[in-house]
């Protein structure tokens, strides 16, 4: 990436990211529509079927690879830990406030950075410090919750997301190799299309969501379209900016200016305890290097997919 570029391309993940966020949440929590199976299974659908057509016309710049047999048996754990992992941030968020859900994310990365890099002392005091506080004010803000009924709350479902993402970020190290990050994010999305389908079935989702009072507004129609594309899309660009100096600064201030601005545009219940806590944490994860797992397979036109005159 040249550095010319470099701003534009964190702002578009910034944009995206914003913009899923909002998105997402109202849906979940504006029109209330708390049938995860069938949200996530209606945005891998529309992402999958939008990628398929991104890499058949070749408008990435990378191309498919097969998925055999072995390479099922590789990647089946990530698989099954990304559609887990969807289902229980859709739940999560939808049972949270946007800076409280953001602010639990936040410790994954701090855990990782504590995991990978502070037992070699190889990141310097200031961000080994960051990432204790953005833990500390993690566990503080969800124990300050002293009404929750942990059994069966976002927290308990933001807590098996997290582990989710955890558990899929460290087995992607292990997984097969011939396959990029963009054959991985297409063949989950199938796998979470084949899977929750009937998975919704089985919930009963899919007879429940036939009664939903929201279902012939346009705007819950535009919110579920945009949730798949904004989706793919910050996919994608979080493939491409994600190994470039200063995106870990960057994605802790998105998420910063995400979470004011979701405090002025959706209700928030949350105490003023917690919200100093929540505060402390964003500002925290500003400092705290995200690890880099390997570098990112899509080169600089992969946030540009439409090549010209396609």
């Amino acid at each position: 990436m040249t550095p010319s570029k470099q701003p534009i391309d964190f702002l578009i993940y910034l944009i995206l990211f914003g913009s899923a966020v909002f998105v997402n949440k109202y849906v979940l929590s504006v029109l209330n529509f708390t049938y995860p199976t069938i949200f996530q299974g209606w945005q891998t659908l529309v992402g999958g079927i939008l990628l398929r057509i991104l890499l058949s016309n070749k408008c990435l710049s990378v191309s498919a690879t097969d998925l055999d047999k072995p390479g099922f048996i590789s990647l089946l754990p990530s698989f099954l830990f990304f559609s887990a992992g969807i289902v229980a941030s859709s739940k999560a968020l939808a049972g949270m406030s946007v800076p409280v859900y953001l602010c639990l994310q936040n410790s994954l990365s701090g855990l990782l950075y504590l995991v990978e890099v502070a037992p070699g002392f190889r990141g310097g005091a200031a961000p080994l410090l960051a990432s204790l506080v953005v833990l500390g004010s993690a566990v503080a803000a969800v124990l300050a919750d002293i009404d929750m009924t942990f059994s069966d709350s976002p927290y308990f479902w933001m807590l098996v997301h997290l582990a989710c993402v955890g558990v899929q970020t460290l087995h992607s190290r292990i997984a097969d190799a011939r396959y990029n990050d963009v054959d991985r994010l297409y063949f989950s999305y199938v796998f979470s299309v084949v899977v929750l389908a009937p998975a919704s079935l089985y919930l009963e989702e899919a007879f429940e969501v036939l009664h939903f009072p929201h279902a012939l507004r346009y705007d819950f129609y535009a919110g579920c379209l945009l949730s798949g594309v904004l989706g793919l899309f910050l996919n994608l660009s979080f493939m491409k900016v994600r190994g470039q100096n200063y995106f870990s600064c960057v994605d802790g201030v998105g998420r910063l200016i995400t979470s004011l601005l979701a405090l002025a545009t959706f209700p928030d219940v949350t105490s003023t305890a917690v919200k100093v806590l929540v505060a402390v944490n964003l500002v925290s994860a500003v400092f705290v290097p995200v690890p880099i797992i390997k570098e990112a397979e899509i080169v600089d036109e992969a946030t540009e997919p439409l090549k010209e005159g396609v």
